[in-house]
């Protein structure tokens, strides 16, 4: 049975859920915009075996809002703090998109709390992203989330049927209100274009080349990781391995119903050591 509680880092209260004690403990990171509950389709099965945690980001489902405070920094120490005082033991962790960055930098600032790392695809050579970041493309691209972030579930329903027409109205309602929870400003770097400002302090070669704990990446065929970037990371680091999902877009299956092909990922790579 799962557990709903909060977490208090200082003044900011982050919402999070806990698992029964059936194994190690596992912490799961969500990608940018999402919330614990947009990972309803692996969390049973990897609660039945670990001790399962996963956090709300900052500004995101029932954690706090923190304005002029949603740097990478900010998320790498809650989740330090979240660790030490809530885990209270190194765990496993498993982040996606912007939760991979957060396990990135976790696991090489504090090897101590971090057993293992699963990456699922999140970009490794964030230089070309931050630049990638400043065209008007983009910049564009992601005005329309900071739109949709923080408005009522009924209207971004709306929005969201007229999107995604293929989708099931169980996705709609979920996207909803996943979206009614985040606070517009966790964008203003993205769409500023300004994502230097964003990644303030992570240094993705040091990071990538100090990693002691074994570490798995997961690929999209159509996701954020190309191979020149699996190439230029394996160069920094030997050791990482790399797992190629054809047929996958970002979300890894999650979201559309092939969940079972990212928990065996998951389940194998921690059964091997």
């Amino acid at each position: 049975m799962l557990r709903e509680a909060f977490y208090w880092r200082g003044e900011v209260k982050l919402n999070y859920v806990e698992g029964p004690d059936n194994g190690p403990a596992f912490l799961l990171l969500p990608a940018y915009d999402n919330r614990w509950q947009s990972y309803s389709s692996i969390i049973p099965s990897l609660a039945k075996e670990t001790h399962l945690y996963a956090l709300d980001t900052r500004g995101r489902g029932a954690s706090d809002h923190t304005p002029d405070e949603y740097q990478l920094k900010h998320c790498i120490d809650d989740a330090v703090g979240f660790i030490e005082e809530v885990i209270c033991e190194p765990c496993h962790v498993f982040g996606h998109s912007l939760g991979g960055w957060i396990g990135l930098w976790l696991a090489a600032s504090r090897p101590d709390l971090v057993s293992s790392l699963i990456v699922g695809d999140s970009s490794l050579d964030v230089d070309e992203f931050i630049e990638a970041g400043r065209s008007m493309e983009e910049r564009e691209f992601n005005k329309r989330f900071m739109d949709w972030a923080g408005k009522p579930v009924e209207e971004l329903e709306e929005i969201f049927t007229i999107r995604y027409p293929d989708r099931s109205m169980e996705y709609i309602e979920t996207r909803a209100l996943t979206f009614s929870q985040v606070d517009p400003e966790i964008y203003r770097d993205w769409v500023d274009g300004q994502l230097d400002k964003f990644f303030d302090g992570y240094d993705a070669e040091e990071i990538l080349g100090s990693l002691e704990c074994p570490v798995l990446v997961l690929r999209a065929e159509d996701g954020l990781i190309d191979w020149e970037e699996i190439l230029w990371a394996r160069e920094l680091n030997d050791g990482l391995m790399v797992k190629e999902l054809d047929g996958f877009d970002h979300w890894l299956g999650i979201q559309d119903g092939r969940m079972q092909v990212v928990i065996k990922e998951i389940m194998g790579f921690l059964y091997s050591f």
